[in-house]
């Protein structure tokens, strides 16, 4: 009989390794949650036209500003980051077969991907990218509904989308709403499974509800917000948030 040459605590921490190495844990975007400013609107179009395609009909955003009846909430990175900072975050994620030097060709469409620009161009420091993603939720009666929730390709799974949503749930409630509803792809099972974890549910489908491809919608809406029980599962959730990532910054909403 052949004898294992690991020891038993050996082996636990090799399978733990090839875990790690398989999942490996990213760190959260350094981003706070603001309200919609005037000078945001463009980036915001520009994740919009992104996350829902060209001819999505685009909401309109300054318009709507000064609508107490709708709120648009931001992820905007800390004014203490460069973008140097974050992209070295953003690339230290990658795996480490990946690490050789990328071409400059490569590095300046990344940069150009996430709305930053190469030290050796002359930029104005006001065009920088600063902004990862948004929530738009509108207030109809005793429902808030998101109507739009989008974050930059590059940034996603890094738990912006996550953020949004509580500072959406956090709005609704502080105003008074009973429920949040919402729409999404019936293909988007990274964004279901998001949802149900806040009691979301599936109450119907929207026929062609998409523009770009005709692809249906999964309405749905949570249990009553408004109650001890909600408060309780949303407080345990928010702390579950802040465990994983590391910070949970609402800054206004």
């Amino acid at each position: 009989m052949l004898k294992s040459a690991l020891s038993g605590g050996d082996l636990i921490q090799l399978l733990i390794s090839q875990i790690r190495s398989a999942v490996q844990l990213q760190e959260a975007l350094p981003v706070s949650i603001r309200r919609l400013r005037v000078d945001d609107i463009d980036q915001v179009v520009t994740i919009e036209k992104e996350a829902f395609s060209p001819l999505w009909v685009s909401s309109s955003f300054k318009r709507e500003l000064n609508n107490k009846r709708a709120n648009y909430l931001v992820a905007c990175f800390d004014e203490d980051v460069s973008p140097e900072e974050i992209l070295a975050e953003i690339d230290s994620d990658r795996p480490a077969q990946d690490e050789e030097p990328r071409p400059t060709k490569l590095w300046s469409r990344l940069l150009g991907r996430l709305g930053f620009f190469s030290n050796d161009e002359a930029v104005d420091v006001d065009t920088v990218f600063n902004i990862a993603g948004y929530v738009s939720v509108w207030y109809q009666g005793e429902e808030a509904h998101i109507t739009e929730i989008a974050v930059k390709e590059t940034l996603r799974g890094r738990g912006v989308g996550e953020l949004l949503l509580i500072g959406s749930l956090k709005a609704a409630i502080d105003y008074g709403s009973k429920v949040m509803t919402l729409e999404a792809r019936v293909s988007n099972f990274i964004a279901h499974r998001l949802y149900q974890k806040y009691n979301f549910k599936s109450v119907g489908i929207r026929k062609a509800y998409y523009s770009d491809n005709r692809e249906d919608a999964v309405i749905m809406t949570t249990s009553p917000i408004d109650t001890p029980e909600y408060g309780t599962l949303f407080a345990g959730l928010q702390s579950t948030y802040e465990s994983r990532w590391g910070r949970m910054d609402i800054e206004e909403y």
